[in-house]
């Protein structure tokens, strides 16, 4: 038991050390959206994201709170950037749920449903997507935009896009790799752990 504590601890330890990570970096900077380009609830005023070893994380700061009864919220990704398509990736949040697609020329396909969170004090909306979803970091530049769009689950005519044409450019250098500090804190965990089941399993 003492041994399955001290990895569970190590674990612990590194995915709270890696949230920890966190910190919002402006998009749109200095900021080029302003109120009044589309309907309060999907009406754009500041962008941001945020990336540590695990997840990066897309924030649009809106008029209003958002409204998923009467509109679709997307964050369009191309990554790795000027590639084969000039989208690769759709997160979607709408009434019938939140969740990641994956254009393959033809269609966008389903991967998997997505954490997205409203923030009322800054009157935000906040998806978050796992790196691996998204291939890893790899030595790709990430190109993003988002588009707001009315209606449940309707990618036509959006009520407000930003930037009004292009997207914005994430470096590939600023989602950090997994931090130093946490790898030998886990192995040292993980160390431990075998350590103590062998000891208890083997003679003396």
């Amino acid at each position: 038991m003492r041994a399955l504590a001290a990895l569970l601890l190590g674990v612990l330890f590194l995915t709270m050390t890696a949230h920890a990570q966190v910190e919002w970096v402006q998009l749109d900077d200095p900021p080029k959206e302003r109120a009044g380009d589309g309907e309060a609830p999907v009406d754009m005023v500041d962008l941001f994201y945020a990336a540590n070893a695990t997840h990066i994380l897309f924030r649009e700061d809106l008029v209003a709170l958002p409204d998923v009864g009467n509109y679709t919220y997307t964050v369009y990704l191309d990554k790795p950037q000027g590639q084969e398509y000039e989208q690769d990736f759709r997160l979607v949040h709408s009434q019938s749920g939140s969740y990641i697609e994956q254009w393959n020329g033809t269609d966008w396909v389903y991967l998997e449903d997505l954490v997205v969170t409203v923030d009322a004090g800054n009157v935000s909306l906040i998806f978050e997507v796992s790196v691996d979803t998204l291939g890893g970091v790899g030595d790709s530049n990430i190109k993003v935009w988002f588009e707001n769009y009315p209606g449940e689950d309707t990618f036509t005519d959006p009520d407000d896009r930003a930037p009004n044409g292009g997207g914005f450019v994430i470096h590939r250098r600023a989602i950090p790799n997994l931090p130093l500090i946490v790898v030998p804190a886990f192995l040292a965990a993980l160390g431990g752990s075998v350590y103590l089941l062998r000891k208890r399993l083997l003679p003396a």
